[in-house]
Formats: C-alpha cells, sequence, structure tokens
C-alpha cells in the first residue's frame, strides 16, 4: 500500500507463515492487544504471498522466516525489487544475527523472535512500522514537491539565461547601428568644411544618432537602478494630464514618422497624482514609443486618461501586431520582446515595458496588457493613486 491507513478503518496485516499453528498463535496474540483495530489475514504459500504483499491491500506484513523452500528474506528481496513499499516485520524462531542484519538491510522494518513476542511487542512493532512508513511518505511527498520547484528554478534559469543572451545580442545591434552613420557624418564634416549646408545636415545626423544611443544607455541605468533599488523618485503632487502632454510631445516625432494616426483623449479638470513628473512622463513615452514601433504605417494609436474608483487611468491602444498569447504573461520582465519577425522595421532591447511596470509599481500603482492575439493590436493600462482621493 503506497500509504498508512487512515485513523478510521482498521489496518490490515497479512501474515506470510507456512505453519498454521504459528498462525493460530499469531492470531490469538492480536485478540489480546487492547481496543485492536487490526483485520489479520493468513497466506502460507510464497508466491500468492509474494502477490498480495505487492497487491497494494495490506498495510503491514509479517513474514515468517522459514517458507519452505525459501525464506522471508526472499521474499522480502523480491518484494522490494518489483517496488512494494508496504512496511514489512520479519518473524524467526531464534535470535541470529546475520539474519536480523540481513532483514534490515533488505528493507524490513523490524525483527521480531517468535519464541519472545507478545500482544505488547507485537503491536508496539506494528505501530512503529506504520509512523516509519508515514515519515517515509512525507519524505517522499516534500522530495517530490522540491524536485518539482527545483525542475522550475532550472527552467527559469535557462529561460532567463536564453532571453540575457538575445539581450546582449540585440544591445551589440543597437549600439552598433548609430556608429555607421555618424562615421559617414564625420567624414562629410571632414570633406565638405566649406558648405555649411552639408555640415549642419552631418550634425543632426550625428546629433540625432547619438541621441539614440544616450536613451538606451539611460534605459540600461534605469533598469541597474531599479532592481538595485537605487532610483529615488522625486514625488510631488502633479496633474497627470501636464505629465501626459509632455510625453506626447516627446513621442509625436516617432508616430509622426512612423505614419500613424494619433489621438489624445483627456478629461476636463485636473488628474491630480503623487508622483515624479520625469519618470511618469517616461512611462507614458515609452508605451507610446511601444506602440509605435509595432503598428503598421496607416495604423492608429490612441491615448485615453479617466478617473476611476480613487485613481487615475492612462490607456494606451494601438492596431498593430498584437501580442501573442504565450508572450502575453511575460511583457513586462526584463529583456521580454515580442517576436521580431512581426515587426521587422523597429528594434529594441525588451527593456521599456519593464521599466514602465517598475516606474508604476514605485509610485504605488500597476500596469497590465491586452492583445486578442496576433495582428489584432494591444492595450497597456497604467493605474496609479489619485491624490485627491475624488472617484
Amino acid at each position: 500500500m503506497a500509504t498508512p491507513p487512515a485513523p478510521d478503518r482498521p489496518v490490515r496485516v497479512l501474515l506470510v507463515d507456512d505453519d498454521r499453528d504459528d498462525y493460530l498463535l499469531t492470531r490469538d496474540l492480536f485478540a489480546e492487544i487492547p481496543g485492536s483495530r487490526y483485520a489479520l489475514d493468513w497466506e502460507p504459500e510464497f508466491d500468492p504471498a509474494l502477490e498480495a504483499v505487492c497487491g497494494g491491500g495490506y498495510d503491514v506484513c509479517l513474514l515468517d522466516y522459514r517458507l519452505g523452500a525459501k525464506t522471508g528474506l526472499d521474499l522480502l528481496t523480491d518484494a522490494r525489487s518489483r517496488g512494494c513499499p508496504c512496511p514489512v516485520i520479519l518473524l524467526t524462531g531464534q535470535t541470529v544475527w546475520e539474519i536480523d542484519l540481513a532483514a534490515m538491510q533488505g528493507g524490513a522494518a523490524d525483527f521480531l523472535e517468535k519464541g519472545r513476542l507478545d500482544a505488547t511487542l507485537l503491536d508496539r512493532s506494528i505501530r512503529y512500522a506504520l509512523q516509519q512508513r508515514r515519515y517515509e511518505v512525507e519524505l517522499q511527498r516534500k522530495v517530490a514537491e522540491r524536485t518539482e520547484e527545483l525542475a522550475k528554478a532550472n527552467e527559469a534559469l535557462r529561460e532567463a539565461d536564453r532571453r540575457k543572451d538575445e539581450f546582449l545580442a540585440t544591445l551589440a545591434h543597437e549600439l552598433r547601428n548609430p556608429l555607421a552613420p555618424i562615421r559617414n557624418a564625420l567624414e562629410i564634416m571632414r570633406m565638405a568644411s566649406d558648405n555649411p549646408e552639408s555640415v549642419d545636415q552631418a550634425r543632426t545626423i550625428v546629433e540625432r544618432q547619438v541621441g539614440q544611443m544616450v536613451r538606451l544607455i539611460n534605459d540600461l541605468l534605469d533598469v541597474s537602478r531599479i532592481t538595485r533599488g537605487k532610483l529615488a523618485l522625486q514625488l510631488e503632487v502633479l496633474d497627470l494630464a501636464e505629465v501626459v502632454e509632455a510625453a506626447v510631445e516627446t513621442s509625436r516625432p516617432l508616430l509622426d514618422s512612423a505614419g500613424l494616426a494619433f489621438t489624445a483623449t483627456v478629461p476636463d479638470g485636473p488628474l491630480m497624482v503623487n508622483g515624479d513628473r520625469l519618470r511618469l512622463a517616461q512611462v507614458f513615452a515609452n508605451l507610446l514609443n511601444n506602440a509605435a514601433k509595432y503598428t503598421e504605417p496607416g495604423g492608429q494609436v490612441t491615448l485615453a486618461a479617466a478617473r476611476e474608483r480613487g485613481h487615475v487611468v492612462v490607456r494606451v491602444s494601438d492596431s498593430g501586431v498584437g501580442i501573442p498569447k504565450d508572450v502575453l504573461p511575460h511583457v513586462f520582465e526584463l529583456f521580454t520582446q515580442v517576436d521580431r519577425t512581426l515587426n521587422r522595421a523597429q528594434g529594441g532591447l525588451g527593456i521599456g515595458l519593464a521599466l514602465v511596470k517598475q516606474i508604476a509599481s514605485l509610485h504605488g500603482g500597476g500596469v497590465k496588457a491586452q492583445s486578442a492575439g496576433i495582428g489584432k493590436g494591444s492595450e497597456f493600462e497604467v493605474r496609479l493613486p489619485a491624490a485627491d482621493g475624488k472617484v
């Protein structure tokens, strides 16, 4: 039997002994146990006894050492080789330490001498065997749980390692991309030093590409600060509508260059929150930039702010490539990206949404993502506590 008996049912005991008189004596001993809740069965033959021991119907087995041409140790060995966990107590006519040692090594719970056996000793030995089995079952359960936890942890580590490798490859690509136009622009400035228009155009290219590199590096620094708990917020009571306006100004060039229709809806009256103006603007700019990256030209991006039950809520929606169902639970994890093949024109390090979540959390708020699937757009919702407490 896999587990010990429940307290509300009899303990089923199988006696394997080829001597009927010994069976009758053992039965009488069980009858002497006060308040006995044991149910005793008897099997005199080896092969049927082995099947009964391994059949899962008994809580404990008493094996006589002598079983005709074979021994109780043989039966115990065969049972254990078949994976039968039933507790076994070996009975013998005399104490022989070699047999005692062999029984313990074979997995017997106890070793009893028939000539000294009484009801109290028998009851105590069976109780001990059942308790040991309970310990084994509990240990197996804990080992199985721990094994499962370790398997999950190992899988998480493998996934984190995979994402780290992808991130490093992407980071190298993103940092290298601006170098070629910067190098070309510098060469133009050197060769066309007497052409102010060409120099100005080259300078504009350098400034734009350097700005892109600065944004990447700043994102990396922000992730490092947040994960180490080093990001300090400059909190003030502010109107989130002003923050949204600043974020739209930052993202407008990217939205326009992507050929997207953009609308913003902000209610009349202030949307007061207690927050860091720059960090919250970073949150909404990241969401708008993300929408621009993953929406095809001619698509739609919307931003809507509202008051909802003591919170200020901002939703950024797009008609873009959408988010696969298997990716959706992980979009706010560091270095997670929607499949790049879904949007060949845009890159990214997979840290923008992680920053959005972490900054929102530092403000006592939260963020969630929704998508009906690939090709069906997505929506990101940021929810922050209202500073004025109005519903």
